[in-house]
């Protein structure tokens, strides 16, 4: 199953903190904090969470749930949380492959439920 989601990065510009942490974990807001543009990070990873919904057609998944890591090589992935493992295993899925693309203005994700 697949799923895609893109997204204007701007839209997550004015974010209020209680807005940000309402949908992203500490790790990604974070992460997104360190970089020179934060709002194509959270945009992007808006986008994953996005994407992981309508790869699974799952319009209950709990956002801040899903979490978006890096690799040592920067490669994103999310993590098999046990809610993650909730959400694949009634579909006999074992993995999730994601990737996630910016530009200036957009952020876009795919996300792969294997």
């Amino acid at each position: 199953m697949i799923g895609i989601d893109i997204e204007r990065n701007d839209r997550f510009k004015d974010w209020t903190d209680k807005q940000i942490t309402r949908i992203f974990t500490k790790t990604e807001r974070e992460y997104a904090m360190k970089q020179a543009n934060p709002e194509r990070h959270l945009c992007g990873f808006f986008c994953v969470k996005e994407a992981l919904v309508k790869a699974l057609n799952n319009q209950t998944i709990e956002y801040k749930k899903i979490e978006v890591l890096h690799t040592e090589t920067n490669m994103p992935y999310i993590k098999l949380s046990t809610y993650v493992r909730s959400l694949i295993e009634p579909v006999n899925a074992t993995r999730i492959d994601i990737s996630i693309s910016h530009t200036d203005e957009y952020s876009t994700a795919v996300v792969q439920v294997i």
